[in-house]
């Protein structure tokens, strides 16, 4: 999938038209690419890989629309605001990454 196609996905799955935020999106999905890879290969990434492998795509993409849904919130678990309580399972997008991504093991 092309990152255009992720970006579409993210747009679509959070209900943005327009391309406002397009540049924070494409931000978000570029973060959450990295850590993907880094999580996936203990930080040693080989040279060869530039892109999340097909089956974390969507995991690159659900992580973006819980990341951006949690800006603000500084790591809570919890919000109560205004009688309004919220909870969440995951308190920021690599908490939401590595609990979604199996990385290799590795023979040290």
């Amino acid at each position: 999938m092309t990152d255009a196609e992720k970006l579409a996905q993210v747009k679509s799955l959070m209900n943005i038209t327009g391309a406002d935020m397009d540049a924070q999106l494409a931000v978000f999905l570029t973060f959450a690419k990295n850590e993907i890879l880094a999580w996936l290969y203990s930080g040693k990434t080989p040279d060869d890989v530039t892109d999340v492998p097909a089956r974390y795509e969507p995991t690159q993409v659900m992580s973006v629309v819980a990341g951006y849904g949690l800006q603000g919130l500084e790591n809570q678990t919890a919000s109560t605001e205004n009688a309004i309580t919220r909870q969440f399972k995951y308190s920021n997008m690599i908490e939401f990454i590595r609990a979604n991504v199996i990385p290799y093991a590795q023979v040290m």
